[in-house]
């Protein structure tokens, strides 16, 4: 008999499109039977609107319509405090699996989660663990955490498993991004992944590896023969129509937060991805970071790729309240930094995330009041002039001394793993809040259309030739 695991990951802001939501739900309903493991991959708290206002609450609504099995901690549950995703995993259904995360030595949320457990199902008992991702702490600074190599936290775990059960599948639910090498490492029929917003279907050393991607577009099926081979089955949830009690609940909590004043208008569809290079919207708050700052004119505006929000749905015609925060999941401060030219050709290195460990390529910085050439061949910035005065030309540091203001989002200047060069010793000014300064700037000056021409990539040898769209 074949055991189905039917797995989601990373839903994030999809809450913040309800209808999204609503159609995950079908799906699941529509395709779970007696030989099914519904598994979460983590970020299914958040970040997104409502989870800003609520804490993670929106995913209960998720959650009691599917009844999931098993779920992880991804970083984004930790969005709020420890304790209040303590809370989230004992007030959802699923058990919530934690192999690898420790506070103060003894494993994080000890009586709401556990490190590995068992599924009974028509094709067998499945054993699960779960890992969260190693970089944990690094990523949210406010945590206290001990997080172990998810290598040997996955190896102990497949052991306990053995050790203490007699199950006939060993499957793995990570949000570590790439799992590559603890698919190498451990006997297991699959690893269903998440936190890196790319899908991946492959196979490695016998072990199927899966991510769905981000903002609940999709919803993979694993299918688990007696003999342990596997094969999958992609759903897209589009083709599934919304569960009219989870849309409306969740229409009912955005409404409750009184974000649906217009702020600006577009004459759409105006993409909401930032991961490629500049990007309409990534201008669009990187300027509204610069006009926020240094009394209303830093030099440089920055937003981080990764704090950005796809869900899955284009600006198109009236942009609410809502929908910028839906853009930044995020509130808090914005801080203006002092910077150096040596620092800002740093931070510009730093944005193309050659220094991140990660399995996909991803462009992490939206830039205003700079134009940048980036080599990718050679991993260097070959030309970097801000007001029109170079930084870098020809690939050398020509203004290593001169000063400049950079404004952007508090967080880059206390993590060390994005943006290293960015310290809290930098800050010269508190401008005001991260959506004030969106709205401000969106009701004065609109949100534009087509990609800013600040980023131009170039390989050795070749002419210009800008990637952004």
């Amino acid at each position: 008999m074949t055991c189905r695991l039917l797995h989601y990951a990373d839903i994030e802001a999809a809450y913040d499109v309800p209808e999204r939501v609503g159609r995950l739900v079908t799906a699941i309903d529509a395709l779970r039977d007696e030989h099914t493991v519904v598994t979460g991959g983590g970020d299914t708290t958040g970040p997104c609107v409502l989870s800003m206002a609520t804490g993670g609450a929106q995913a209960l609504d998720f959650f009691e319509a599917v009844d999931p099995d098993v779920d992880v901690f991804g970083n984004h549950e930790f969005d709020d405090s420890p304790g209040r995703a303590r809370e989230l995993a004992d007030e959802s259904p699923q058990t919530w699996l934690n192999a690898n995360v420790f506070d103060d030595g003894v494993r994080f949320a000890r009586e709401e989660t556990t490190p590995v457990t068992t599924v009974e199902r028509a094709g067998g008992t499945v054993g699960l663990f779960g890992l969260s991702p190693p970089d944990l702490a690094d990523i949210k600074p406010h945590l206290d955490f001990e997080v172990e190599d998810p290598v040997p936290a996955g190896e102990r775990a497949v052991r306990l498993l053995h050790d203490r059960h007699d199950v006939d599948h060993v499957v793995g639910v990570s949000h570590c991004g790439d799992d590559t090498d603890l698919a190498e490492a451990i006997d297991a029929a699959a690893i269903l992944g998440g936190h890196d917003h790319e899908t991946r279907d492959e196979v490695v050393a016998g072990t199927r590896l899966v991510r769905t991607g981000a903002a609940g577009r999709h919803l993979v099926e694993v299918r688990i023969a007696d003999d342990g081979t596997t094969e999958t089955r992609w759903h897209d949830v589009t083709a599934f129509e919304p569960d009219a009690a989870v849309t409306t609940a969740l229409r009912g909590r955005l409404a409750d937060l009184g974000l649906g004043e217009t702020v600006t208008e577009v004459d759409g569809p105006v993409s909401r991805d930032v991961r490629d290079g500049a990007s309409p919207v990534g201008t669009f708050v990187a300027e509204a970071f610069r006009r926020a700052g240094d009394g209303g004119n830093a030099d440089v505006g920055l937003i981080n790729s990764l704090t950005m929000r796809d869900c899955g749905v284009s600006l198109d015609g009236a942009v609410t309240l809502a929908d910028l925060h839906s853009l930044v999941p995020f509130g808090g401060d914005l801080v203006t930094l002092a910077l150096t030219g040596s620092d800002l050709r740093a931070v510009a290195r730093e944005a193309a995330g050659w220094h991140l460990d990660r399995d996909i390529e991803l462009w992490n910085g939206q830039f205003a009041g700079l134009e940048l050439t980036w080599n990718p061949a050679a991993g260097r910035v070959e030309s970097l002039t801000v007001g029109g005065e170079p930084v870098v030309a020809e690939g050398d540091l020509v203004a290593p001394e001169r000063e400049f203001t950079m404004t952007t989002i508090r967080y880059l200047a206390i993590e060390d793993v994005e943006y290293p060069t960015l310290t809290a010793d930098q800050q010269v000014g508190e401008p005001g809040q991260v959506h004030d300064a969106m709205a401000a700037h969106g009701r004065e000056h609109g949100i534009p259309t087509r990609p800013q021409g600040w980023l131009t990539r170039r390989q050795p040898g070749e002419k210009s030739k800008p990637t952004s769209r």
